[in-house]
C-alpha cells in the first residue's frame, strides 16, 4: 500500500481547495462513509463515483462518530483514510467530525454527491433519522445533484467483518448466525416498531448520577492521604429517570412516577433532561434533597475512586405514599405495562408494593442490590411479577444460596413469583433467561470493549420490558436486551440513552 499524504486535507483547507478546482473548470464529485474495510463493492463504488467528473473527493466518518455498535470502527480514522489516499481513483481524503455527510457537503460544495446503489432501494422506516433526505437536501442548496453510483453487487462490510475478522468468540458467532438466520434484521426492526403504542408507567427512585473528575498530585505532607486535583465535573440523569429516557427508544408513551427532594430537587435539570416522550407525576419530600450519587474519578483513566451517596435510610412519609397510591388507583388500568425499578432507597413502602402486586395489569421487576440497602432489599418483597430482570447476585441474596447451582436458584424464584419469563444478567457471559413453556435461554455478551457499567443492566431491563409485555420471541428479547446493554456500556454513565437508529444498525451489523 502506497499511502499519499499529498491526498489527505484538513476539512477547511480541502474546502478551500474544491472552490479553487471548480473555479478552474473542475467537476467535483464527493463520496462520504465510514469505509470501516475496503472492499471490492467500495472500489467499484468510486470508481463509478469518479466517471462523474474530474475530481474525486472522498470523507471519512471519525471514530467517535460511527454508530455501529460496540468494536466499531474495527480501524482507527488515520488508517481508513490511509488506506483511501491510496487508491488511484480517489484525489482527496478528509476526516469529518460528524455523523452526517451534511457539514462536509456545506464545505466542499460538489457537483455531484455520490451514494451507493443499496441507496437506491434502502426502505424508508419512519422511527429512523432520514439522513440521506438531509444529504439531498444540503447538496441542493449548494448548488450540486444526488446521483447513485452503477453495480450490480452489492458487499457489506459489516458482513464481511463478521465473516472474515474474529470479532466474537466461535460461540458467539455461531448463536448471531443462527439467530440471524431465524430473524432478519429486517424483520427484527418491525417487530420492535409494532411496540410503539404501548403505554407504559415507570415508577422508581429518581437520580442524580454526578462524575467528578480529578487528577493524583500526590500524598499530603501532613496526612495519610491522596490528594487529588479537580479538573471538572458532568451530571446525568440516573436510575428510574434515566430508565424511562432508554424506554422511550421503544415506545411513545412514557410516564415516570417518583419521588424528589423539595431542597435542592433537580427539577429543572430532569425537566430539561428527560426526553420529549417522557412525561413525569413527581412528589416531593419536605426538608430533603433529591437522590444524589457522586462518582470521583481518575480524569485520564476513567478508574472510578470512591463515591458519595446523598440519600436517606427511611421510608417515603405517610402523606406522600397516600398520594402514590391514589394516583395508582385513578390511573394504573389505562397502563399496559408497569416498569418497577427498586433500588431500596424508600419508595416501594409495604403498602405501595401490594398494591402493585394486586393490580398492576403486567408487571415487570427490577429490584436491586447496592451498598444501601445490600441484602435487604430483595425480590421476593413482591409476592408475584409478569416479568423480573435482575443479576446473578440479587437472585443469590433472594434465595440465601452463594454457591448453588444458579438455575436451580433461577427456577425457585420464578416458581414463588408465579412469573411466567424472567432474564438473569451476567456481565461478561451474557443473560440467562427463563421462559414459561420454554425452561432456559442464553444469550451472550455482545461486546467485551467497556467504557462505564454504570447502567447496562437498568439499559436492557427497561429495553426488554416492552418486548416482553409486546409478544415478542422471547430469544429475540434476550438478543434485543442484549443489544441494548452492550450499546450502553460505551457510554460514560448515563449520559446517553439508548437510541432506536442506534439498536438498528448495530442489530444490522451483528446479522449480517
Amino acid at each position: 500500500m502506497s499511502r499519499d499524504s499529498r491526498k489527505i486535507k484538513r476539512i477547511n483547507e480541502l474546502g478551500k481547495l474544491v472552490q479553487q478546482l471548480k473555479k478552474e473548470g473542475k467537476k467535483i464529485v464527493h463520496c462520504h462513509g465510514v469505509f470501516d474495510l475496503i472492499h471490492p463493492g467500495h472500489i467499484r463504488h468510486l470508481e463509478s463515483a469518479k466517471r462523474n467528473g474530474d475530481i474525486l473527493v472522498v470523507t471519512v466518518t471519525a471514530d467517535s462518530y460511527v454508530r455501529k455498535g460496540p468494536g466499531r470502527p474495527i480501524f482507527t480514522q488515520n488508517l481508513r483514510t490511509e488506506v483511501l489516499s491510496s487508491l488511484e481513483q480517489i484525489d482527496y481524503v478528509a476526516i469529518i467530525e460528524s455523523e452526517s455527510a451534511v457539514p462536509a457537503i456545506k464545505k466542499i460544495k460538489p457537483d455531484f454527491y455520490v451514494k451507493g446503489p443499496d441507496y437506491r432501494k434502502r426502505k424508508k422506516i419512519e422511527a429512523l433519522p432520514r439522513k440521506l433526505a438531509d444529504e439531498e437536501k444540503a447538496v441542493k442548496a449548494v448548488g450540486g445533484k444526488l446521483i447513485y453510483s452503477e453495480d450490480d453487487i452489492i458487499f457489506s462490510s459489516s458482513r464481511l467483518i463478521n465473516q472474515y475478522l474474529d470479532v466474537f468468540p466461535a460461540k458467539t458467532r455461531h448463536y448471531l448466525e443462527t439467530l440471524g438466520r431465524k430473524y432478519p434484521p429486517e424483520a427484527i426492526i418491525e417487530k420492535l416498531l409494532t411496540l410503539k403504542p404501548l403505554k407504559v408507567l415507570v415508577i422508581g427512585d429518581a437520580i442524580i448520577d454526578q462524575y467528578v473528575y480529578c487528577l493524583p498530585l500526590g500524598k499530603s505532607s501532613k496526612e495519610p492521604i491522596m490528594v487529588h486535583r479537580f479538573t471538572g465535573e458532568e451530571s446525568f440523569l440516573g436510575g428510574a429517570l434515566a430508565a424511562a429516557n432508554h424506554l422511550s427508544a421503544l415506545v411513545t408513551e412514557v410516564e415516570i412516577l417518583s419521588v424528589l427532594g423539595s431542597q435542592n430537587s433537580y427539577e429543572n435539570f430532569i425537566a430539561k433532561n428527560l426526553r420529549k416522550e417522557v412525561k413525569s407525576q413527581f412528589y416531593f419530600w419536605e426538608e430533603r434533597d433529591t437522590i444524589v450519587k457522586r462518582r470521583y474519578l481518575d480524569a485520564f483513566t476513567k478508574q472510578k475512586l470512591f463515591q458519595i451517596s446523598y440519600l436517606g435510610d427511611e421510608d417515603i412519609p405517610i402523606a406522600i405514599e397516600e398520594k402514590i397510591l391514589s394516583f395508582l388507583k385513578k390511573n394504573i388500568s389505562n397502563y399496559d405495562l408497569i416498569v418497577v425499578y427498586d433500588f431500596g432507597h424508600g419508595l416501594f413502602t409495604p403498602k405501595i408494593v401490594k398494591y402493585l402486586c394486586a393490580k398492576a395489569p403486567f408487571l415487570a421487576l427490577n429490584v436491586q442490590a447496592n451498598s444501601a440497602n445490600y441484602g435487604f432489599n430483595i425480590i421476593t418483597k413482591y409476592s408475584r411479577a409478569d416479568y423480573v430482570c435482575i443479576d446473578e447476585q440479587e437472585i443469590r441474596l433472594a434465595t440465601h444460596k452463594k454457591h448453588e447451582d444458579l438455575r436451580k436458584l433461577i427456577r425457585k424464584i420464578y416458581k414463588k413469583m408465579k412469573c411466567s419469563r424472567m432474564i438473569i444478567t451476567r456481565g461478561p457471559y451474557g443473560s440467562d433467561g427463563y421462559f414459561k413453556g420454554q425452561g432456559f435461554l442464553n444469550s451472550p455478551a455482545l461486546t467485551d470493549k467497556i467504557v462505564d457499567r454504570v447502567g447496562a443492566g437498568d439499559a436492557l431491563f427497561a429495553i426488554t420490558a416492552p418486548c416482553v409485555a409486546g409478544g415478542l420471541e422471547n430469544d429475540l428479547t434476550a438478543f434485543i436486551g442484549n443489544v441494548a446493554g452492550a450499546l450502553q456500556i460505551q457510554t460514560v454513565g448515563n449520559k446517553k440513552p439508548v437510541e432506536f437508529p442506534e439498536m438498528v444498525k448495530f442489530i444490522n451489523r451483528l446479522l449480517k
